[in-house]
């Protein structure tokens, strides 16, 4: 499905992936390429930099099939910690 819609022009893999999320409702598509998402797995996962779209894409691969529910949960946490960072 991610497939057919990166095939229609002007839609990459990012938004292919958060329009299956959002708007179609599934479960098990995450955007590794999102940076809140890479931003947030660096702070909890307390690596050393930002984890590549490929490096996130492999820790996530242990969530399927809750995947999506993971990004909502990473962002929920990167929203927090950004606020209690006191970066706006």
């Amino acid at each position: 499905m991610i497939a057919r819609l990166v095939a229609l022009p002007g839609i990459g893999p990012w938004s292919a992936e958060i329009y299956a999320m959002f708007s179609l409702g599934r479960a098990d598509v995450f955007a590794p390429g999102d940076l809140a998402l890479q931003e947030a797995a660096r702070l909890l996962f307390d690596l050393p930099g930002r984890p590549s779209a490929g490096e996130l894409r492999s820790l996530a691969a242990a969530w399927s099939p809750w995947r999506a529910v993971a990004a909502r949960a990473l962002w929920a946490y990167y929203r927090m910690a950004r606020h209690r960072e006191g970066i706006r």
